[in-house]
């Protein structure tokens, strides 16, 4: 496909990530994915350093801050943590498993990285604390969301969303909101790499 904005780049180099990881992010690989020639990409970002950092930004964004606004629209607690768990569905599951592999071996990576992670946290957090957790322990669930959330992404294979949103139904089970029904799984697959959580 041929893209002329930067979205077209992050749409392709989420892909790219999902299917063959780090090793399969290259300029070249990329420009041809998105079907211009390495000017273009000069044009949009400068330099490999300048698209790093954009996909990064990017990322949180989408997946992040899109998160804790689309949360803070839901004035109802229990709602509220039923918005975070389906959007945590939504993730680009295989695409964020190479980031957290990259972030090992690139600060930058790492720094964005754990920022995600925190904010993740801190949002799902204070909507337990709105339902009516004592916020030592709606920190402790929140740790155990993100766990759960990671653990699964790092599994070999795709990330089945109708398991993580069971998993995510044990864990709701473990607190004050027991009481809230289960929500049925859905019957598809977690997106490989489409860019665009109690979940994170």
């Amino acid at each position: 496909m041929t893209v002329t904005n930067r979205e077209g780049y992050f749409a392709e180099a989420m892909a790219l990530l999902a299917r063959e990881g780090r090793a399969g992010l290259r300029l070249a690989t990329l420009c041809r994915a998105v079907g211009v020639t390495s000017g273009s990409f000069y044009h949009h970002f400068g330099g490999w350093d300048g698209f790093v950092d954009a996909l990064l930004a990017h990322w949180e964004a989408v997946d992040t801050h899109r998160l804790a606004e689309l949360a803070a629209r839901e004035p109802d607690p229990e709602g509220r943590l039923d918005v975070l768990k389906h959007l945590a569905l939504t993730f680009p599951h295989e695409a964020e498993t190479a980031i957290r592999a990259w972030a090992h071996g690139d600060e930058r990576v790492a720094v964005v990285q754990a920022r995600v992670d925190e904010q993740r946290h801190r949002v799902v957090a204070e909507a337990l604390v709105a339902a009516g957790v004592e916020p030592e322990r709606a920190d402790r669930l929140a740790d155990l969301a993100l766990a759960v959330l990671i653990g699964r992404q790092q599994r070999l294979g795709p990330t089945d969303v109708g398991e993580l949103l069971a998993l995510f139904d044990e864990l709701g089970a473990l607190g004050p909101l027991s009481s809230t029904r289960a929500t049925p799984a859905p019957t598809t697959a977690g997106r490989a790499g489409a860019p665009r959580s109690s979940g994170c």
